[in-house]
């Protein structure tokens, strides 16, 4: 997945970390990419998720993952 990649060499706290990764699962279920490995789309949706989770003090999922969407201009199906 490509939140993983992206959090590899990350320094992020681990509560950070799994906030991330929800709203990552969260934007992909959403998206209907669940297992999608290599769609581009994938990698755009986890930057911009690492993107919005960088500037939250007290980061949401749920949040997170609306605005990543509403940011990158697509609509849940």
């Amino acid at each position: 997945m490509a939140i993983y990649r992206l959090l590899a060499n990350a320094a992020f706290d681990p509560a950070k970390v799994s906030v991330m990764i929800e709203a990552y699962e969260c934007a992909c279920k959403a998206l209907d990419l669940i297992g999608a490995k290599t769609d581009p789309l994938t990698e755009l949706v986890a930057k911009k998720i690492v993107e919005i989770t960088q500037s939250e003090v007290e980061p949401d999922a749920q949040a997170i993952c609306d605005r990543s969407l509403q940011e990158l201009g697509i609509t849940k199906h």
